[in-house]
């Protein structure tokens, strides 16, 4: 087995509120260009989307609202080709009868309903990790 480590530390704390009909992917990428950040994990979320899009090994799932709840559990921006924070984001969600569906968030398909607040913690690679 083999495992990829990159030394750095923790930078900034922020604290994050996305706004309703922007998409939840999109938003926390353009906070981390707005404030500097290239890498970060998200650490916690909790809001609502319009509907959702999930991408799971067995495919792509559409889950209809409107007032889906959502918990992220695991997420990370880190720059892509260009240069821009690219958001990798993975959690759950459920629909109006409780009935839960994880996977992928699918960029730019995934409008925040009444709000999204999350927080995220800046990661500061060493430079010869960048």
């Amino acid at each position: 087995m083999t495992a990829g480590v990159t030394a750095g530390r923790f930078g900034r704390l922020l604290t994050v509120r996305v706004r309703p009909n922007l998409d939840l992917t999109l938003g926390i990428e353009a906070l981390c260009a707005d404030h500097g950040v290239r890498h970060a994990e998200v650490r916690a979320a909790v809001g609502s989307l319009i509907d959702a899009v999930l991408v799971t090994p067995n495919g792509r799932r559409t889950i209809a609202g409107p007032g889906l709840e959502i918990a992220l559990t695991a997420g990370r921006v880190a720059p892509d080709e260009s240069g821009q924070p690219r958001a990798q984001l993975y959690g759950l969600v459920s629909d109006g009868e409780g009935r839960p569906y994880g996977g992928a968030f699918a960029r730019g398909e995934n409008p925040v309903f009444v709000t999204l607040e999350l927080v995220l913690q800046e990661w500061l690679p060493d430079r010869q990790a960048t």
